[in-house]
């Protein structure tokens, strides 16, 4: 057989497929020193992200980093009025924008939050990219995109225990969703001004 034979008869690659394993992150808040920093791990307990307060912004207009692991900002986010929009790194320009946000109902047990990722959508469509609903004092939060739920948030459920801190909570990210981008969704739902 010569080298011309064997190229054609070689099978095609075999695609790669998408993680069907939903990725859970236990999410720690800082104490008081921390200034309300979160801390997020991984299922082996590595350090995966960090929310600070963001560069060039801080506390005083809500302004919120995602940090990888190593301290490098993945996504900045400021607030206005209880609207959010998230940057690429360290921006603060529109061309680098990847989502805003609009409250659409706010109760003291409920928050529904509109996100818009462009170009696909924007807040002056009728319809969201995602939508956020759930209770940020109880860390609850189920982030749904069309039909499907692509995460959620919530404490962690122990047997026999009473008392449960909001100091921590979990997050499932369902296969098929963008880490980073839900990590966001997360930390402008459930982080307060």
């Amino acid at each position: 057989m010569d080298r011309t034979n064997a190229a054609a008869a070689a099978p095609p690659p075999v695609p790669m497929a998408a993680p069907v394993v939903p990725v859970d992150l236990t999410v720690v808040k800082k104490l008081l020193g921390g200034g309300g920093d979160l801390a997020v791990h991984d299922a082996s307990g590595g350090l995966a992200f960090r929310v600070t307060a963001a560069d060039g912004c801080g506390r005083r207009c809500g302004g919120r980093a995602l940090l990888d692991a190593s301290g490098s900002t993945l996504v900045t986010a400021r607030t206005s009025e209880g609207a959010w929009q998230a940057f690429r790194g360290i921006s603060w320009e529109q061309k680098d924008i990847i989502f805003s946000t609009k409250v659409m109902c706010t109760s003291s047990d409920r928050k529904e939050v509109h996100v818009f990722v462009p170009p696909r959508s924007t807040s002056e469509e009728q319809k969201p990219s995602y939508i956020l609903v759930g209770n940020p004092s109880r860390r609850a939060c189920t982030i749904i995109r069309g039909n499907s739920i692509v995460a959620q948030t919530n404490l962690p459920y122990k047997l026999n225990k009473a008392v449960y801190s909001r100091r921590k909570f979990r997050v499932t990210i369902y296969p098929g969703n963008d880490n980073i981008l839900i990590m966001a969704m997360v930390m402008t739902f459930l982080v307060q001004k």
